[in-house]
């Protein structure tokens, strides 16, 4: 899957369009990310953006992102890792742009991501541990429905 670069200078289509238009008519190149060069008339608009005054061709990135917490992740794997919380684990790899477009910074995982899914929604944290990830999720499930706690657990307290 391409994805939009986040780098790339064009932020319109209508501009990528007009220069890459005008960059074929010129007999301009794109450059791979092993720095080998390609006309660009050879290339479909889609296939490349232009970053740092070249266009360059993005690579392929074959997988979904998930975004945890305004953090952009991977999922690699789900973990075996059962609590009574009804929480589930993943290992996760976080993801990272250049001007080649997108990569998976740890393919073998860097991060675990909590994902806890309810009736209204799915929550999403993450942490560099299940502990960590499962700590965060609380916060998160506290803050969403300290009133539904709070109702309960103070129940004697409110009479």
């Amino acid at each position: 899957m391409i994805l939009k670069n986040k780098l790339a200078t064009h932020k319109t289509q209508k501009e990528k369009n007009d220069a890459f238009v005008t960059a074929v008519l010129n007999n301009e190149y794109a450059v791979r990310s092993d720095l080998t060069k390609v006309p660009l008339k050879q290339l479909h608009m889609s296939q490349v953006e232009f970053i740092g005054g070249l266009w360059r061709i993005q690579n392929d990135f074959p997988y979904d992102i998930q975004i945890v917490r305004d953090k952009e992740f991977v999922l690699l794997e789900k973990l075996p890792h059962q609590e009574k919380n009804l929480f589930e684990f993943f290992k996760v790899s976080s993801v990272g742009c250049n001007c080649y477009g997108y990569y998976l910074c740890s393919p073998n995982g860097d991060f675990i991501v909590a994902k806890y899914k309810t009736n209204a929604q799915i929550y999403w944290s993450y942490g560099k541990t299940i502990e960590q990830a499962r700590a965060f999720m609380g916060i998160k499930l506290y803050d969403e429905y300290m009133h539904l706690i709070h109702s309960v657990a103070c129940k004697q307290n409110n009479k």
